[in-house]
């Protein structure tokens, strides 16, 4: 594993809830030594992001732009703070990127 992913938590503010699922995502990162920085971001910072993987919310999804898609895989949870859909999408993009078996 040579690459090391950019992950962010995507919310409305960048504050609680992306906080809370930074650290599930630390916790699977760290459990399948994934090599990952992991930030938090507020919807206002979308165009800038630089990362391999966001993980948002639904109600989320009509603010991402369309050129997002491009580079980037977006995982759209129903809520942040599940840590089990989190680590279910997380691993379904890690084994398909032959990360982790």
């Amino acid at each position: 594993m040579n690459k090391k992913y950019e992950i962010t938590a995507l919310c409305g503010m960048g504050l609680g809830t992306s906080s809370l699922a930074r650290m599930s995502i630390m916790d699977f990162i760290k459990k399948y030594k994934i090599p990952a920085n992991v930030t938090v971001a507020d919807i206002g910072m979308i165009k800038g992001l630089k990362s391999d993987i966001i993980i948002t919310t639904k109600s989320m999804s009509t603010h991402i732009p369309k050129d997002i898609y491009n580079n980037t895989k977006v995982i759209f949870v129903t809520n942040l703070i599940k840590k089990d859909e989190i680590n279910k999408n997380l691993i379904n993009i890690f084994k398909n990127l032959g990360v982790i078996s």
